[in-house]
């Protein structure tokens, strides 16, 4: 499939973010970011009921595709949903 320039990196984008996504604790984590905004890993860990590693290890995934961004508060660390596309793709999710 052929497609022009601006097209693909669209494309492009969506695919990444779908890839990450794929995961069922990302997805709950950017969920949970997508719908009650900035919250730090102690609050994450408490309602998705996980340990504060796999939190920390799925968090860090999502940062380094700039799906979620971090702000310092002290020694609190505040994450937030960044990505309009991963929003999309969340919100689709929820309307079905």
């Amino acid at each position: 499939m052929q497609t022009n320039g601006m097209k693909s990196k669209k494309m492009a984008d969506y695919v990444n973010v779908l890839k990450l996504l794929s995961h069922p604790i990302r997805f709950s984590i950017a969920l949970l970011l997508k719908n009650n905004g900035v919250m730090n890993v102690s609050k994450i860990q408490e309602d998705l009921e996980l340990t504060q590693s796999t939190v920390s290890q799925h968090i860090s995934k999502l940062r380094e595709a700039g799906i979620v961004s971090a702000d310092r508060d002290g020694t609190k660390i505040y994450y937030s949903l960044t990505s309009e596309t991963a929003k999309i793709i969340l919100e689709a999710y929820e309307n079905n």
